[in-house]
């Protein structure tokens, strides 16, 4: 009986939370997964939120909690202090811990250069008569980083930046003189096996009684994969595991309302980045060293295209041929590539031409083969001109699919080696301020609250399917036709599907389902609300896997100090 009490003892639950500013739960979400030695070690005893939709959409997936749908600012604490007197009575060696995540749009740089709202940014102060009410053990804190910048506002709305942090400290030295020891940390979701690279500021105000712990990571953007330890680190999860690549999308062609330029911007140096592997890479690799001076001059992408010659100088135009839609009889309408090519005009009458055949970019400059001959030595480095697949199989003896990323194993000429071109490639697009967006391979970038007026999308860069009007084909060859009324970014974007051989280029938001998931919530999880209100709950939500790792290494710290003792 005894050893049974003990037992309880050490691995009963031993955290209560107290959620505050707990939108659709992200944090509760964490602490209700916790486990430690495969038990359920913390729960979450009640939740506030002025939003009756994320307070819904949190009760419908923890019922248990007791919720409150008001303000912290007004909410009258009588009941809340109560119902925490009883549950400290049920779980009697349970320690308490109030979160907040306190309101992050009017500190962080999201924000931009818009105005503060200074009523918003004094939403910490108010802890204070929580503070007092429940004297909890521990209080736990999830801020964007630029909280701990917390200053005076000019008239305007804006940061004063020699007034920079002095809020932030009188507000912190405040919690501390209720006996709280504190520390905090930057951590990223990544590093805790999120779908999400998201770093926040957390911080603990602790009593005496009470272990400040943090987790330890247990993945890594690069592993050190030669420890001599047992704790070595995986790499981040690629957001494409939670992806869903049977909805295509919409073809960025053609639309009633066509892309802005900005979208489209964004979409060429998605491009440039993940298709062409960065814009240095492009445009140094299809450029050859000109014979005479021994130097490299590469136009800018930015530039209007030089002369496309046939000597090497430029790869920006893959072609047997070019043709024409102007001018004399047919002969002069069409000129092989042993010859300098026509002037390249960017109005309809004059096309790019794309056909099947490698170009390696070393030696004479004269090393174009066709892609029924066996393939010219594959270097290490980025020699050759064909980069249409996100991996090669190799279907003869024990081989393996290769990575793009290793040196290509031989390439035989015989039915049974399958050269395999992938349709498909993927990235994600954010639509943030001009950044580009990020590789599926990699974690995400942090979702936002504003996600119905900055929505991430996903990019399709297809090599098969349905073919676009402007695209037209001729046997093995394919023509590109540039238009007088293509937008200059339109422009560029043709001229570099016809450079890779990409039949189409599609784009959709991500859906609710898949921002879920990338915030670690389950997939069955519900949210209530509109599309947009949900959106808002995601990107406001606190990351699950995050708050899980917080939470049970307190408990384990918490544990060991029991057993000490």
């Amino acid at each position: 009986m005894k050893k049974n009490y003990i037992k309880a003892f050490f691995l009963g639950v031993s955290l209560l939370y107290i959620d505050l500013f707990a939108g659709a739960g992200g944090t509760s979400t964490g602490v209700e997964t916790a486990m430690v030695e495969d038990t359920k070690c913390a729960m979450v005893i009640g939740c506030v939120n002025h939003d009756k939709n994320a307070i819904a959409s949190h009760a419908a997936n923890h019922p248990n909690s007791v919720h409150f749908t008001e303000d912290i600012r007004t909410l009258e604490l009588s009941p809340l202090i109560e119902h925490v007197k009883k549950m400290r009575a049920k779980y009697p060696f349970a320690k308490l811990v109030l979160w907040a995540s306190l309101e992050c749009t009017n500190f962080s740089k999201a924000k931009g250069g818009l105005p503060r709202d200074a009523d918003s940014r004094t939403l910490a102060e108010h802890l204070f008569r929580y503070i007092e009410a429940l004297n909890p053990d521990c209080i736990q804190i999830e801020n964007v980083e630029e909280f701990m910048c917390w200053g005076d506002l000019c008239e305007l709305g804006k940061p004063v930046s020699k007034d920079k942090g002095r809020l932030f400290e009188n507000w912190k030295n405040h919690v501390m003189n209720y006996g709280y020891s504190y520390d905090y940390r930057i951590l990223n979701s990544a590093d805790f096996g999120a779908y999400t690279s998201r770093k926040r500021y957390f911080a603990q105000f602790a009593k005496p009684s009470f272990p400040i712990v943090w987790p330890e990571p247990t993945h890594a953007k690069n592993p050190n994969k030669n420890t001599l330890f047992d704790n070595e680190l995986k790499p981040w999860n690629a957001v494409k595991e939670v992806l869903d690549f049977s909805d295509e999308g919409s073809s960025i062609f053609g639309r009633k309302k066509p892309l802005v330029e900005a979208s489209l911007d964004r979409i060429f140096h998605g491009l440039v980045k993940f298709v062409a592997g960065g814009k240095d890479k492009w445009m140094l690799k299809y450029n050859s060293v000109n014979g005479k001076t021994g130097k490299h001059n590469p136009p800018s992408i930015e530039e209007p295209c030089h002369t496309i010659s046939t000597q090497g100088r430029l790869g920006i135009v893959s072609t047997e041929f070019i043709s024409k839609y102007y001018s004399g009889n047919p002969e002069s309408k069409n000129f092989s590539l042993n010859e300098p090519c026509h002037t390249v005009t960017a109005i309809d009458h004059h096309s790019l031409v794309k056909s099947k055949f490698i170009q390696s970019y070393y030696g004479t400059g004269k090393n174009i083969n066709s892609i029924e001959n066996p393939s010219p030595t594959v270097t290490t480095k980025d020699r050759i001109a064909l980069v249409s697949s996100n991996f090669i199989d190799q279907q003869f003896g024990k081989s393996k699919p290769s990575s793009i990323e290793n040196p290509l194993g031989t390439i035989t000429t015989i039915p049974k080696y399958g050269k395999v071109e992938v349709k498909s490639m993927f990235y994600i697009l954010d639509s943030q301020y001009s950044r580009t967006g990020k590789s599926i391979d990699e974690p995400c970038f942090t979702l936002i609250a504003r996600m119905d007026k900055t929505p991430p999308y996903l990019i399709e860069v297809a090599q098969d399917g349905e073919i676009p009007s402007f695209i037209k084909i001729d046997g093995n060859t394919i023509v590109y036709e540039i238009y007088e009324s293509d937008s200059p970014k339109t422009k560029e974007i043709k001229e570099f599907m016809a450079i890779y051989g990409i039949i189409d280029i599609k784009m959709r938001m991500l859906k609710i389902q898949e921002l879920k998931e990338i915030m670690g919530f389950p997939k069955d999880y519900i949210l209530v609300g509109t599309q947009t209100e949900q959106k808002k709950y995601i990107g406001n939500a606190v990351e699950v896997n995050t708050a899980r790792a917080i939470c049970e290494a307190t408990v384990k710290r918490i544990i060991e100090l029991r057993k000490a003792a």
